[in-house]
């Protein structure tokens, strides 16, 4: 090799005629570069956050008749779960309800057993309607009834059992788009379709029980600022990457407005109300979900009596020190 080839000298040769900008822009065009000082792909300078993700609804009734028929068309066994993910309406993107975060609904019908599987990202079941349910986690089984929270972290396997007579509906919250984007993800069947049942409990850490959630809320106190109603958070020290909590507002209360950079996904356990999302109103009922993306204003009406769900991607953001949060006066 020419050593004034490898010390540059024919490159420099190259660049010796640049007649303008845009002679230089093509001239560096196969080099896979971008220049710096041309604002453009993952080089922001806006002054705030931003996304591209829209705020969104998803309605529980409606899906919750697509999954239905859904059961008339497709068994257990055949689609391994029977789910329906949720799409933000943007353009490329086919899953996540924002850019770090997915839900969905799923349906289990009496008699039917969900095989064991495990995968890299963390999930989440909030039980909408379901009676005689249950959720085998690394071997524990546990109850998943109407008000449960269950967990399932990241690399254990779980399967999901229904003895009840009436389909189970539940809410699945993961970090699907996270794991991807960070190249991670893995998905693998248990060998021989099923894990065995080592023990069955009523408490567990992979279970927060409604009636318990119930206890806590009664007991938690009102925030002195006006940004939640009494909340609790449910704890989940094997899923960091996800934050949960349960809020309750009282029928005709409002929020104050806040923004925070974190992704925040909603869903009704109990209640109607409206939310108002950088000005658009979001009319929910019972079970519906509806996620705020980054840095969007966020405002409750409660109309009822209401429980109301929420995950973030807030932990996250706040382990790398990028958490930011502002309330409006």
């Amino acid at each position: 090799m020419d050593v004034s080839e490898v010390r540059g000298a024919n490159y420099e040769a190259q660049f010796a005629d640049v007649a303008d900008m845009d002679d230089f822009y093509g001239r560096i065009e196969d080099m896979g570069v971008v220049c710096g000082w041309r604002k453009g792909g993952d080089q922001s300078r806006d002054a705030e956050p931003s996304s591209p993700y829209k705020s969104a609804h998803w309605k529980y009734a409606q899906c919750r008749a697509a999954l239905d028929a859904a059961a008339k068309l497709i068994s257990a066994e055949e689609a391994g779960r029977r789910i329906l993910n949720f799409r933000n309406p943007i353009p490329e993107n086919d899953l996540g309800s924002s850019r770090t975060l997915l839900n969905a609904y799923q349906l289990v019908m009496p008699g039917e057993k969900a095989p064991s599987h495990r995968h890299t990202a963390h999930a989440l079941r909030v039980i909408l309607d379901s009676k005689d349910m249950y959720s085998v986690v690394s071997g524990e089984k546990t109850l998943m009834e109407t008000g449960d929270v269950v967990l399932t972290p990241g690399g254990m396997w779980h399967s999901h059992e229904h003895n009840g007579d009436a389909p189970a509906y539940w809410i699945d919250g993961l970090d699907v788009p996270l794991v991807n984007l960070l190249q991670v993800q893995t998905w693998e069947p248990y060998p021989g379709g099923y894990e065995k049942v080592e023990k069955v409990v009523r408490v567990s850490p992979m279970r927060f029980a409604g009636e318990d959630i119930q206890r806590r809320l009664d007991a938690a106190a009102p925030d002195t600022e006006g940004y939640y109603g009494p909340r609790v958070l449910l704890e989940t020290p094997d899923m960091p990457t996800i934050g949960v909590h349960v809020m309750r507002l009282e029928a005709g209360q409002s929020t104050r407005q806040y923004r925070t950079n974190a992704n925040i996904t909603f869903a009704s356990m109990q209640g109607s109300g409206t939310t108002i999302i950088d000005g658009e109103e979001i009319n929910w009922n019972h079970g519906d979900i509806f996620v705020a993306p980054t840095w969007r204003w966020i405002e409750h009406r409660a109309n009822e009596d209401v429980q109301l769900f929420s995950m973030t991607d807030a932990p996250l953001l706040e382990f790398a020190k990028y958490l930011k949060f502002e309330g409006k006066e």
